[in-house]
């Protein structure tokens, strides 16, 4: 019992004090490109660092940038890549503002495998529409998963109306919500494979037209954009949303990803340039440090009680690694936390007490969880759970003390009254028998 009531309260407690983990604010890293697009963010992969940021909730348009949601939705329904599509010509037919890339197929089957590859390496409009058609039966139905999946990965400004491009203001996103897109993506079976590829030429098609190349320019080896550390994303272009290109890199075992909404496409295209700019620059001036060991004490605060205060020493309970300048000095690094707060005993050991900011150079740049190093003021609960103990055994196992002198009168009073029907009933009873 006593245990128990301990293991109640410290689960109370814990639900009560446990807070969320608090988002990455970003430190202002200096970056000398000189960004025009209207929305950029590059973020560090691994410690979930945003190192560039331009206007990253603001609306921007997606173009063939849909077709990534496109690519996590269908492959979250289709099992077997290899399964056939008969390209129907009635299909083709009522796709708005077709691309006719799927027309020289019509009457023929491509696979999901193939139709995965046009959606990711080219527009892929035609094929976004016969995709979406085939793994969901319609393509409303499917562009409502695409908006659940969107809630679900937490994406609160984006919209989507159809499984491609289309080039009005209807369908948007923005930087914040295309991390989270991406992320996803790069957990989804087959994207990373696919959308690395430069050329693909579907199985049992032999000719040259109808083999497929990366429209992303930092993909291809005989671009002037091209850029070896790049290994996999989607580049789109229209009218209305002008360059947007999603690139993830990698080296050294440390990757990124460059979104840029709303380039210029001038000339070819500041998305490409400005994104191969931005990617040297984070390669060359940041670094991933250890910021934090699992039982390093950050910070102390004072518990008190009726029988006088304890000192608490706080960690963060595990490694904590973020990116910071290549040049980085452990001495520049420093902790905010309000020691000042009222914390009342019992604390368990690994109890939730708040947050600390991480601050470089004295400019915050990252919010911690802290945890307590240990447990104090226990005893005073297991006190109170041996009192709580001792009350229930005597309650339901020890005898009760003797009747008081009312309760004796009344049990024989009602004992009397019992005895008097008893006699009545009786006497009934021979009357009628006579």
């Amino acid at each position: 019992m006593k245990k128990k009531l301990i293991f109640c309260i410290s689960l109370i407690l814990c639900v009560i004090l446990c807070a969320s983990s608090i988002p990455f604010s970003a430190y202002s890293y200096e970056c000398p490109v000189d960004v025009t697009s209207s929305a950029v963010l590059v973020a560090n992969l691994e410690t979930d660092t945003f190192v560039y940021e331009r206007n990253i909730s603001k609306k921007r348009y997606l173009s063939y940038l849909a077709n990534i949601m496109t690519f996590i939705v269908a492959r979250s329904i289709v099992s077997d890549v290899d399964e056939k599509v008969k390209i129907e010509q009635d299909v083709l037919d009522r796709i708005p503002n077709s691309d006719d890339t799927l027309d020289k197929y019509a009457g023929r089957t491509l696979t999901i495998k193939d139709l995965l590859h046009f959606i990711m390496l080219t527009d892929g409009h035609d094929a976004s529409y016969v995709l979406a058609n085939h793994v969901s039966g319609t393509v409303s139905s499917f562009v409502r998963l695409m908006n659940k999946k969107a809630r679900d990965l937490g994406c609160k400004g984006t919209k989507f109306v159809a499984p491609s491009c289309v080039q009005d203001k209807t369908q948007y996103t923005n930087c914040n919500d295309m991390y989270k897109i991406i992320k996803c993506a790069l957990d989804t079976p087959d994207y990373i494979e696919i959308a690395s590829t430069t050329h693909y030429q579907p199985d049992g098609y032999k000719k040259k037209s109808l083999a497929v190349s990366n429209t992303n320019s930092l993909l291809r080896e005989n671009s002037p954009y091209y850029f070896k550390h790049v290994k996999n994303g989607k580049y789109a272009t229209d009218s209305v949303a002008r360059g947007n290109i999603v690139a993830v890199s990698e080296y050294s075992d440390v990757s990124y990803v460059c979104i840029v909404l709303g380039a210029q496409v001038v000339s070819e295209h500041n998305a490409f340039t400005e994104t191969k700019q931005l990617l040297t620059w984070a390669y060359t001036s940041l670094d991933n440090k250890k910021i934090v060991s699992e039982d390093d004490v950050v910070a102390t605060v004072t518990a008190g009680s009726s029988w006088g205060d304890t000192t608490i020493e706080l960690i963060t309970g595990k490694d904590i690694e973020k990116t910071l300048p290549a040049d980085y000095d452990p001495k520049k690094l420093s902790f905010k936390y309000d020691s000042a707060k009222k914390v009342e005993l019992p604390v368990f050991e690994g109890q939730n007490m708040g947050t600390a900011d991480v601050c470089y150079d004295s400019k915050p740049f990252e919010t911690i969880d802290l945890i307590s190093n240990s447990a104090e003021g226990i005893s005073m609960l297991e006190d109170l759970s041996s009192l709580a103990s001792a009350m229930i055994d005597k309650t339901l196992i020890e005898p009760t003390d003797a009747p008081t002198e009312v309760e004796t009168k009344a049990v024989a009073k009602a004992s009397a009254k019992s005895k008097k029907s008893s006699q009545k009933t009786s006497t009934q009873s021979e009357t009628t028998s006579e």
